[in-house]
């Protein structure tokens, strides 16, 4: 009885079509919780809005006032010439907060624009299970699910193991097996006017990062995951262009009916283009960040493994410098898609049957090939094209940043 049950809600299940929103999920819910919403959704009343506005504030506040105690810890260190490792400890979690301050920023400013793209998509998304058939729609969405999950999963771990360490440690060692006395720690190494190891303050200190450091990854993680959920439905709407050129067979019926056909097929291209751009320039500075703080950070991290020291810090510093890679390869993985699957309309279009078609329409033909040889391609501003070429040019920067750390630090 209950296996009868389970497949007939499985087969309701898939007879459900796929809203857009299933592919936005992850992206909302980490931008929610810091209080923000990328784009104007429709069912947001007046007192939600108020509600997330100053929640959005008081974590902005917080996580700027933390950064600036990291700051000036490091600039102290660094004056008086004490405790350079962990200033070169915390430079890799300032380049990863303010890389994070930067994305909540500019998606902040792009929220007009961004929502623009998604009402755009919301026309192109097919609505009927039987349209979203060709479209592969669940395919995408799993595929995409799948990375995300790993994606979230692995920076969660690693921010909390960071905030949750010192708690931990206190309850093993000293609350439990009453090893040695616990000596009073901060997630991250910080500069306040006051003693802060003393009294309630120190619990206050600890919250304080504790929030900071979820709320700088919450706006990471969802700035990347929404780049990578549009660039998902691009490639999907890109890759079911390309199957219906392909399918197509020109000359069977009368060459006004071929013209309009290509007619459609220009404008739908046409469409995806302009998302494409609208999308470089929602998220632009946000990848160009991705890449010089990924590169900072592993060359720091590295650095860090490379002197020593004790083995609970070399883990954490171990996956530290795993989530920088996992969040390279991510991206440049999602652009490399995005570009062979813009690269192949050229080639469907090659593919199709048009040997029997209009001469006009044959003609026509060579323009959209010529423009399909300018794929459509992710760009951190004008500074940089995203691909997975793009990461063996990342490592080889990490290493010379690296190799004039260790140089300054031997001398």
């Amino acid at each position: 009885m209950m296996a009868v049950e389970n497949k007939t809600q499985a087969s309701k299940e898939q007879q459900e079509p796929i809203v857009l929103e299933s592919f936005l999920k992850y992206a909302n819910v980490f931008y929610l919780s810091i209080g923000m919403l990328a784009y104007d959704q429709k069912d947001n009343g007046k007192r939600r809005k108020l509600l997330l506005h100053w929640m959005f504030i008081a974590q902005i506040i917080n996580l700027n006032a933390v950064l600036l105690t990291e700051l000036i810890y490091v600039f102290l260190a660094i004056s008086r010439g004490s405790n350079f490792l962990e200033a070169t400890m915390n430079l890799s979690f300032i380049g990863f907060v303010v890389v994070g301050d930067l994305k909540i920023w500019h998606i902040w400013r792009q929220r007009t624009q961004l929502t623009h793209v998604v009402r755009e998509l919301e026309t192109l998304h097919p609505q009927t299970v039987d349209q979203q058939k060709p479209y592969d729609v669940a395919v995408h969405l799993g595929g995409y699910k799948r990375y995300s999950v790993f994606y979230f999963g692995m920076h969660l771990v690693l921010i909390w193991t960071y905030n949750l360490y010192w708690a931990v440690y206190y309850l093993v060692c000293d609350f439990w097996l009453d090893l040695r006395q616990f000596k009073r720690m901060l997630p991250y190494y910080c500069w306040v006017p006051w003693d802060w190891s003393t009294g309630s303050s120190y619990y206050f200190m600890y919250v304080s990062q504790n929030f900071a450091g979820q709320a700088c990854l919450s706006g990471q993680l969802a700035a990347d995951l929404l780049m990578c959920a549009l660039v998902t439905l691009l490639v999907m709407h890109f890759t079911r262009l390309a199957g219906h050129i392909e399918n197509y067979v020109a000359g069977l019926s009368t060459p006004q009916r071929d013209l309009e056909f290509l007619q459609k097929v220009v404008a739908y291209h046409q469409r995806l283009l302009l998302l494409c751009q609208d999308i470089n320039g929602i998220f632009g500075v946000s990848l160009l960040c991705n890449f010089v703080s990924s590169s900072f950070i592993i060359c720091f991290v590295g650095f860090q493994m490379t002197i020593g020291g004790k083995i609970d810090n070399l883990v954490m510093l171990v996956l530290f410098i795993f989530c920088a890679m996992v969040q390279v390869f991510m991206i440049a993985s999602y652009a490399q898609r995005l570009l062979d699957a813009s690269e192949h309309i050229g080639q469907a279009v090659y593919n199709h049957d048009w040997f029997h078609a209009d001469l006009r329409y044959r003609k026509m033909l060579i323009l959209i090939v010529k423009r399909a040889q300018r794929p459509s391609r992710l760009k951190a501003t004008i500074f940089l094209s995203v691909s997975l070429v793009t990461v063996s040019d990342l490592l080889q920067l990490s290493y010379k940043f690296f190799a004039l750390l260790r140089t300054m630090y031997v001398e």
